[in-house]
């Protein structure tokens, strides 16, 4: 008999590195309209893992894709001190009156992105920013669309494609340690250009203005931390100051606290078992055994598969006797939800292309 696909089992494949691209596939889809034929999808071959683990990612690796929503009323993005163009930083903002941040994610090593939508009609706009590693891969991907034109995008020579009359996509060269790709839909490639000139590069301090209300800000992060830490008991081998997150989101902070602490207990129970030692082994039980009780868990248990996973992984702990398929559980968690120490030696390319 086949054994039952579970949120954790999901987490636990070795796929961590793939999930980002697959995500991008899935979200930058744009409508098919009836007045001029689908633009082209980003051509992407999805190894079978991942398609067949697409829906279960998009709330068990979700956490990076949760956007922030702002009053539907909001007219502008917070002023900033310059004008549009060219300036300091590798990171851009869009200046433009009447568009309103619904995603962010932002991450020192693996990048990030900023996603705005228009009051007034479908238009969007994706600015992603991705190591400067990366950039020569992302261009040859995107020749398969088609053949570029040049156009100036926050005063370099940068690339534009075509998916559709109403949907186009440009990369810049390196700046700094990152490369920028600006993609717009809903609108054709007058409007584009006229939005691109309306960029601005900030570095990272000037992103954190930028962003709504609801985002957790760097000076912010550590009373969040805190609080996503109420009741949640900690082994000796685990201290607050080793508790780190980079999260913009209620959600990404309480997911980050939650896997630090689950696998640091994981780790204390595997270590105990193999040594023999009962007591230890009982500790990290009654410690995960509080799992399904930890307030921040019950905060965001709506919003995605988070929770669920990290009360599998729990529940497997406290039942003290893991069956083959709970064991391979527990080794998968290294990629399953991010303990350090183990997993794969890099993800799967699709099409050559590594994950961002």
């Amino acid at each position: 008999m086949n054994s039952p696909i579970t949120d954790a089992g999901v987490a636990g494949l070795p796929i961590r590195e793939g999930r980002a691209e697959l995500l991008e596939e899935i979200m930058s889809l744009a409508p098919v309209e009836t007045t001029e034929p689908a633009p082209v999808g980003r051509h992407r071959r999805v190894l079978p893992v991942l398609a067949a683990a697409a829906a279960v990612l998009a709330v068990v690796g979700g956490v990076a894709w949760l956007g922030l929503q702002r009053d539907p009323q909001a007219t502008a993005p917070v002023p900033l001190a310059d004008g549009p163009g060219a300036g300091p930083g590798e990171l851009a903002v869009l200046t433009a009156p009447g568009w309103s941040v619904t995603y962010v994610t932002d991450d020192p090593k693996s990048g990030g992105e900023l996603d705005y939508e228009h009051a007034t009609d479908d238009s969007t706009l994706e600015i992603m920013w991705r190591p400067a590693k990366l950039y020569d891969a992302y261009v040859v991907d995107r020749n398969d669309i088609g053949t570029p034109v040049d156009v100036d995008l926050l005063g370099k020579r940068s690339l534009m494609w075509a998916y559709g009359k109403r949907d186009h996509t440009v990369i810049r060269p390196v700046e700094g340690r990152f490369s920028l790709e600006v993609r717009g839909s809903g609108m054709d490639e007058t409007a584009f250009r006229a939005v691109l000139a309306q960029l601005e590069l900030v570095g990272h301090d000037r992103l954190q203005q930028h962003l709504p209300d609801e985002a957790i800000l760097d000076d912010e992060r550590a009373a969040a931390i805190d609080e996503a830490l109420t009741g949640i008991p900690l082994p000796s081998t685990l201290s607050r100051a080793d508790i780190l997150s980079t999260g913009l989101t209620h959600y990404e902070v309480v997911a980050d606290v939650t896997a630090a602490v689950t696998c640091a207990w994981i780790d204390w129970f595997e270590s105990a078992r193999s040594d023999h030692r009962a007591a230890a082994v009982e500790q990290a039980q009654q410690a995960l055994a509080t799992a399904h009780d930890w307030p921040a868990l019950d905060d965001i248990a709506d919003e995605g598969g988070w929770s669920d996973a990290i009360w599998q992984y729990a529940d497997i702990v406290v039942a003290g006797a893991p069956t083959a398929r709970d064991q391979e559980l527990l080794d998968g968690r290294f990629d399953g939800i991010g303990c350090p120490g183990g997993g794969s030696a890099g993800g799967p390319a699709i099409d050559g292309v590594p994950a961002p």
